[in-house]
């Protein structure tokens, strides 16, 4: 009799969780992850646990991206829009926008820049184009400079928000207490974010592969699998420059 009940509620349990995925299904979103070097933390919408990746692969609606050490990555929509992401930079990606919970990230908006927005601990940023840099800082201080085009700015606090155009930024702390525009260095700042700073390269060195090891032995500990593999390739790699 008892083990009758079990199983039934194991039944009742299974039938539960097959209705909430029915309900909430995972959205693929319509974008190409490249990781130009380094890796990529991916924590999967849903999921507690994380995986080390270097190769693209297919991302959904919710996922968590978090770049390690030394590592930089291309986010680019179907339509064109682009995301470039820096070291030590955590986002969660969405079909209509982006939540930046820390680090430094870079956007090139097309005919999307009308609906997407930019979210942070502390502002939400609407997107009227084109280019912009939206960086937080590790005390959650977050700031909007404008390269191209225009941007509005609101803290999360209800107020009046703030408009900017190239050559423009505005900041927010964690207080959710919104600056005054401000204009910054216009080139010097975009020099950072340049194509050629962002180019894909094929050419894989053992400092690369070094900075790979080193972030796979933090994750994962230098006795799991994935650090054994790659710790063959970079001796691999050494033998072969010798």
């Amino acid at each position: 009799m008892k083990r009758s009940i079990m199983c039934f509620l194991v039944f009742i349990f299974l039938l539960s969780c097959s209705s909430v995925f029915a309900e909430n299904p995972l959205v693929v979103l319509d974008a190409k992850l490249e990781i130009l070097s380094g890796q990529v933390k991916l924590t999967r919408v849903g999921s507690t646990k994380s995986d080390v990746i270097s190769r693209s692969c297919q991302l959904y609606a919710g996922d968590l991206l978090e770049t390690l050490k030394e590592s930089k990555t291309v986010l680019t929509y179907t339509d064109g829009t682009t995301m470039r992401i820096k070291e030590r930079t955590l986002v969660e990606v969405q079909p209509t926008s982006i939540r930046v919970f820390k680090g430094k990230t870079w956007y090139k908006f097309t005919k999307r820049g009308s609906e997407f927005r930019i979210e942070t601990p502390s502002l939400v940023a609407g997107i009227r184009g084109t280019e912009f840099e939206v960086a937080v800082s590790s005390r959650k201080k977050t700031s909007v400079s404008v390269f191209e085009g225009a941007v509005i700015a609101n803290s999360k606090v209800p107020g009046k928000g703030v408009l900017l155009t190239a050559g423009q930024a505005v900041s927010c702390d964690k207080n959710r207490t919104l600056s005054n525009k401000f204009n910054f260095n216009l080139e010097e700042m975009r020099a950072d974010w340049s194509d050629k700073e962002w180019q894909s390269s094929a050419k894989t060195d053992i400092n690369s592969i070094f900075i790979n090891y080193l972030n796979f032995k933090n994750e994962f500990g230098e006795n799991d699998p994935r650090t054994i593999e790659v710790k063959e390739a970079l001796d691999k790699a050494r033998s072969q420059e010798k």
